[in-house]
């Protein structure tokens, strides 16, 4: 098989998605590849970054299933990397309906994503290990705060992912009202403590593969104040210290940072990765605390690809080939985010087939 045969079929591709990263990905790999993109509207960006692209139906759909496999039957796919959390889940659920057309699915195992989806169950299952986190407890109603130790907390849905639904409370009121938010809109919600500085937060990308064989690990410490990165900024009484919750579009700074890299190939390999996980944690006195686990790739793998650890392409390479590269010698520096706009004809948007 040769480089120029590859084709990717990469999922949810709209603007600023976690898809759109991994086809930066993809575009900056030393090999060649085909990419097909499709997702679910027809005025996602991330479609106009390749000529192969596809509208197809939401992943709750029963239709969904059978749209992804005749583009990869048109297409000739070899490898589909999900690009949002109901397709990854979907597709980590059926590997083995795509294995058997000899097609490669680049996600964990359905179990390990279970196990990272629950964050209650998570936390416990982390102090059941011995690693130390944030305490969490589950908002049942509004008599839960009085369990609350310190503010300020971080109220946040129990399943699921990214900075969607994140909120930071300071006092009993704002957990009532931030608990009592997510349970009208029919997410669970737990309280998490808030922990360390944000000016020590890191995120983490880990590579396992084959039972516990470590392909890579990065980290990149955050630049939370950037209005981009930002989702809530507070201060405490007398404004002695600021609080803040990023907004899920990372940006910092790379370098070795060997401490924060091993506690985070410890916390994938105890979740039985097989597969890219991605951790997001602050360095603290009490050690590094997890407080986010993500088992996927991450919103910042076009930020690592540019400075020289492009997981996709590992991956991918690692799955089809067997090939195992050395722990890539990354640059050490800073990567700084923008927006960026593009301009779209209505013509070209009608142009797109959907199936």
């Amino acid at each position: 098989m040769n480089d120029s045969d590859v084709c990717v079929l990469v999922t949810g591709v709209g603007g600023g998605s976690l898809g759109r990263e991994i086809i930066k990905a993809f575009k900056m790999a030393p090999h060649n590849y085909k990419i097909v993109a499709t997702d679910a509207s027809a005025k996602s960006v991330g479609l106009f970054e390749t000529s192969h692209r596809y509208v197809v139906p939401e992943a709750s759909s029963e239709k969904y299933l059978h749209s992804i496999q005749d583009i990869c039957s048109q297409e000739k796919v070899q490898v589909i990397v999900p690009g949002s959390e109901p397709e990854t889940e979907i597709m980590a659920k059926n590997k083995k309906l795509f294995s058997e057309k000899n097609i490669t699915v680049l996600t964990n195992p359905w179990e390990t994503i279970q196990k990272c989806n629950d964050k209650l169950n998570l936390a416990n299952f982390f102090s059941s290990k011995g690693i130390a986190c944030p305490k969490s407890i589950l908002f049942e109603n509004e008599a839960t705060v009085k369990q609350i130790e310190r503010y300020p907390v971080v109220i946040k849905p129990r399943s699921g992912a990214g900075s969607r639904n994140v909120f930071l409370a300071h006092d009993e009121n704002e957990a009532k009202f931030f608990g009592n938010y997510l349970l009208k809109h029919g997410s669970e919600a737990i309280i998490q403590e808030y922990v360390g500085d944000y000016e020590a937060e890191y995120t983490i990308g880990i590579l396992y593969a084959d039972n516990g064989k470590l392909v890579t690990s990065i980290a990149m410490k955050r630049l939370l104040e950037g209005g981009l990165s930002t989702r809530q900024i507070t201060k405490g009484q007398n404004n002695e210290k600021k609080y803040v919750i990023s907004s899920g579009i990372s940006q910092g700074e790379f370098n070795e940072f060997n401490e924060v890299r091993r506690a985070g190939e410890d916390i994938a390999k105890i979740l039985d990765a097989d597969g890219p996980i991605n951790i997001q944690c602050r360095k603290t006195k009490d050690g590094i605390l997890p407080f986010e686990i993500n088992p996927r790739f991450s919103g910042t793998t076009g930020s690592r690809s540019l400075v020289g650890c492009n997981e996709p392409d590992i991956l991918c390479r690692y799955r089809l080939f067997g090939e195992i590269p050395p722990q890539p010698h990354y640059k050490v520096g800073f990567v700084l985010r923008d927006l960026q706009e593009r301009f779209i004809t209505q013509d070209d948007i009608r142009k797109i087939p959907k199936i």
